[in-house]
């Protein structure tokens, strides 16, 4: 039960960052650099546990905690960023700008979360 925090945290910004992300290659590219970070930061994590830190491993404890609080601070930025873009969207639209597409006419053409002014985030 020691890693549920983290689990969650890093589940919630998968997800954030995966399904927040339109067109293919775009996406794609996204997901792997997402997962290639991951990876990494777990490799790296069991080396901050260095045996004459042992018992109490505070050079461990301070990296990790700093990682946990770093990746809150990602997800309440990418929450206020997706607010924004949402808001710009709509005023474009609002605007005359850009079209609303109540039809769905653009969900299956390949065009990025950025190009396409319907193209919502959720956060």
């Amino acid at each position: 039960m020691r890693a549920t925090h983290s689990q969650a945290c890093a589940t919630v910004g998968l997800a954030l960052v995966s399904r927040n992300v339109a067109g293919q290659t775009k996406k794609t590219c996204v997901v792997a650099i997402n997962f290639i970070s991951w990876a990494v930061g777990n490799s790296i994590g069991p080396q901050v546990f260095l045996t004459w830190d042992a018992p109490r491993y505070l050079i461990a404890f301070a990296t990790h905690l700093g990682c946990y609080v770093l990746l809150l601070l990602t997800l309440v930025f990418l929450r206020y960023w997706y607010k924004r873009e949402n808001a710009r969207k709509d005023a474009l639209i609002a605007r005359g700008e850009a079209k609303k597409d109540e039809a769905l006419a653009h969900s299956f053409e390949d065009l990025t979360d950025r190009e396409n002014a319907t193209f919502r985030y959720v956060y």
